[in-house]
């Protein structure tokens, strides 16, 4: 009964943290806060998968020259064999003896004694990793690993939700984007005579020229066109 209290206590900070805030390094930040909350780490570090590559995003303890810098693997090291085969490894101690850890330079985590790694999916689809570190040995009940769990399945629901919104923004972008430029076109072939391939390469070096985007420039063109008009 406990256990499924603590969960519901869990999965309803986490709902709360997604539903209103909308900045991803806010959520993923606030994300390992709760995992520290339930294991009571020492560290706790977030991956994400970009490019083929394990991408460091977010660390417990401050690692600003590591975060979005550090890439691992997918096979590489612990972290890559739970990405590669999305199953949970649990060790107890003496993580830094275990054959498939990656010893990474300047990182005082890799001393650390207990490591616990989950893979963070949504549906079938991989995600990225979630570490949680003791610096002294420590036996992972079968709650803590089943509550990490829980927190990778809901981290890779936001991270979904994320990147959908995020490729929403960037079509609707581009759709105003070309809507503005067919419109700045028009009008200069109307008032110029340019044909339409003229227009575009002036839109373009005018772009460039003023380091500008094309819908900024094309807005401008516009506006213009209708103060005239007045």
């Amino acid at each position: 009964m406990l256990k499924e209290k603590k969960q519901l206590e869990v999965l309803k900070e986490i709902i709360n943290t997604i539903s209103y805030n909308l900045d991803l390094n806010q959520i993923l930040n606030r994300i390992l806060e709760l995992t520290k909350e339930v294991t009571k780490s020492d560290s706790c570090f977030l991956y994400i998968l970009e490019n083929d590559f394990l991408v460091l995003k977010a660390s417990q303890n401050p690692r600003k020259k590591f975060i979005g810098k550090l890439k691992m693997k997918i096979g590489e090291g612990i972290t890559g064999w739970v990405a590669k085969h999305k199953k949970t490894v649990c060790l107890e101690q003496a993580a830094y003896k275990d054959k498939k850890f990656k010893m990474i330079a300047s990182l005082p985590e890799d001393k650390y004694e207990a490591f616990l790694s989950v893979p963070i999916t949504f549906g079938r689809e991989f995600i990225g990793v979630i570490n949680v570190q003791h610096i002294k040995k420590k036996k992972y009940s079968k709650d803590e690993v089943s509550l990490v769990e829980m927190i990778a399945q809901q981290v890779g629901g936001a991270l979904e939700i994320a990147r959908l919104i995020s490729e929403t923004n960037l079509l609707k972008d581009a759709l105003e984007t070309k809507k503005l430029t067919d419109k700045a076109k028009a009008i200069l072939i109307k008032n110029h005579g340019f044909s339409e391939e003229k227009a575009h390469q002036l839109l373009l070096k005018k772009s460039m020229d003023k380091r500008k985007s094309l819908k900024e420039i094309a807005q401008a063109i516009i506006l213009v066109d209708e103060l005239a008009g007045k």
